[in-house]
Parts: structure tokens; C-alpha cells; sequence
């Protein structure tokens, strides 16, 4: 497996980073424990993740553990531990991850797709290696890719 770093300079991670309180009650930077790529391709088709719906600036519902931000391809991981892959896809605004009887599930603007449904398959690949997906630590760097076919 191939291990890139990617350096970001102490003004962009401020730019970009989320602002937590510790425990006086003063603004902190989270820690970042990871940044690299995310591609989910559905049916051949990919996903744009740099729709603003994606974004932590625009999103509703965001998750400071994995998340976008806009201007960049990144994803990022700055909560209070790394995440898996399934919680980071489950993370994502407009994604679920979840097993149903030890099937990958995956949900993407309301449409489930059941990794144990015939004719549908889920991969998920980290460096062009295929993981479990909740198993899985990512780590920085990580290029991730989430394949969704469903035969038709």
C-alpha cells in the first residue's frame, strides 16, 4: 500500500479548521489526524463532493470528524479520534452507512443500495487496496474510493 504525506501550512489549516472550546472555555483548533481524497462513484458515475451540500461551510449537517471543506479536494479528520471508512462515508451530509444482517449498506439521497441485494456490489478502497470498511482507520494521506454498481 502507498503512503503519501500531504503538508498544509499553519494559515490554511486556520482558515479551514472548525473552532472547539477546551475545557476553560477558550477557542482551539481540533486535532487534524488526517487529510487525503475521497472518490464515490455510483453506477459509473461519479459524485461531485465538491457541491456546496457536501461542504462543512454549506451543509446542515456536518461532522467536525469527517468532513469538506470548499476550495479543496480534500476530505478532512479533525474530531476527537480517527474515524473508519463507513464513519466517515456515514459522516458525509446526504450518506448513511449502516449493516443489515452483516451486509454493507450504503444511502445516498435516499436511495439504499445493499451490498447483499443480487446484481449490487460495494467496494471500498483505500490506496487500491479493497478494506473493510468498519475496520478500517484512515490515515492521513489515505486516497479513498467507495464503488457502488448495481448492474443496471
Amino acid at each position: 500500500m502507498r503512503r503519501r504525506t500531504l503538508i498544509v501550512g499553519s494559515a490554511t489549516f486556520s482558515a479551514i479548521s472548525g473552532c472547539l472550546l477546551d475545557d476553560e472555555g477558550d477557542a482551539k483548533a481540533p486535532e487534524l489526524h488526517g487529510i487525503g481524497r475521497l472518490e464515490i462513484v455510483i453506477d459509473g458515475s461519479p459524485v461531485d463532493l465538491s457541491e456546496d451540500r457536501f461542504q462543512a461551510e454549506h451543509a446542515d449537517n456536518y461532522s467536525m470528524d469527517f468532513h469538506f471543506h470548499e476550495e479543496t479536494d480534500f476530505w478532512y479528520m479533525e474530531g476527537e479520534e480517527p474515524v473508519t471508512f463507513a464513519e466517515g462515508i456515514d459522516a458525509i451530509p446526504y450518506f448513511e452507512y449502516r449493516q443489515d444482517a452483516g451486509a454493507h449498506v450504503v444511502t445516498y439521497d435516499g436511495t439504499a443500495y445493499h451490498g447483499d441485494e443480487s446484481g449490487t456490489e460495494l467496494r471500498f478502497r483505500v490506496d487500491d487496496d479493497e478494506v473493510e470498511p468498519t475496520e478500517y482507520v484512515l490515515e492521513d494521506g489515505d486516497d479513498l474510493l467507495l464503488e457502488i454498481s448495481t448492474g443496471g
